[in-house]
């Protein structure tokens, strides 16, 4: 399943461990993560005005790590953190901007319940500086975990969820989303190996509240705040997986 094939811009981009089944498995069916530049999986644009986004770059201070499950200290998804107030900084802070206006000021991101994904609004040195903490933690466990098809993600979340070693930081997962979106990922130079697709969906799915449903609004809105368009088919594809994702964290954690 291929979500986000060609994306237009509008700029011009871890509590213990998982199972030892569960680990087997996942080295069973990986498949090599690939960024095309320009067409294929994750094909994005930036939107126009964003000029990249990157601000101030991955220099500055903030923590993202939240929850419990962040590094090595808890599993899964914990909860709500400071990062999880569901509030934005202020306007003209973000990297990137529009006429003086960051990109999720902008007219055009459709109105829906984001919870703690509101933190996408966090300029993009906090989302940077919360990926660089949360993959200098990273463990051989979590690394089986994110290399694991999306099946395989939502049978151990389901099932094992207080074996499962993920990162739970909704600053870092919006940023590690970014990433993704930008055409590459920080965790594949970790030895992560899966598609971007299957990567995006756990993403977005870690980082949303576990009781509010991840809707193709929902994708599309964040996708906007973080400075890219989404089709109409790729918002509903990355969707669907994204609250597989959410629900079976729900399901586990309970």
């Amino acid at each position: 399943m291929k979500i986000l094939k060609s994306l237009k811009s509008t700029s011009t981009g871890l509590a213990s461990g998982v199972s030892a089944f569960a680990v087997a498995a996942a080295l069973t069916v990986i498949v090599p993560i690939t960024f095309p530049s320009e067409t294929g999986a994750f094909a994005f644009a930036q939107q126009s005005g964003q000029g990249g986004g990157n601000g101030q770059g991955a220099g500055g201070s903030g923590s993202g790590a939240g929850g419990q499950g962040a590094g090595g200290s808890g599993s899964g998804q914990g909860e709500p953190d400071s990062d999880s107030e569901g509030k934005g900084p202020k306007a003209g802070s973000s990297g990137g901007s529009q006429g003086g206006k960051p990109v999720w000021a902008q007219e055009g991101i459709p109105e829906v319940e984001l919870g703690r994904l509101n933190v996408a609004r966090s300029p993009d040195r906090i989302l940077a500086k919360a990926v660089e903490e949360e993959i200098s933690k990273l463990t051989p466990e979590a690394i089986a975990f994110y290399s694991m098809s999306l099946d395989q993600m939502i049978t151990a979340l389901k099932t094992d969820f207080d074996n499962v070693t993920m990162i739970d930081s909704p600053v870092a997962n919006l940023g590690l989303l970014k990433d993704v979106m930008d055409g590459t990922s920080s965790l594949t130079a970790e030895g992560v190996v899966n598609t971007a697709d299957v990567l995006a969906a756990v993403f977005l799915g870690s980082a949303s509240d576990k009781t509010v449903e991840i809707t193709a609004d929902t994708a599309s809105a964040v996708a906007t705040i973080l400075g890219y368009n989404l089709s109409d088919a790729q918002a509903e594809s990355l969707a669907a997986d994204a609250e597989a994702i959410r629900e079976a964290i729900l399901e586990g954690h309970g």
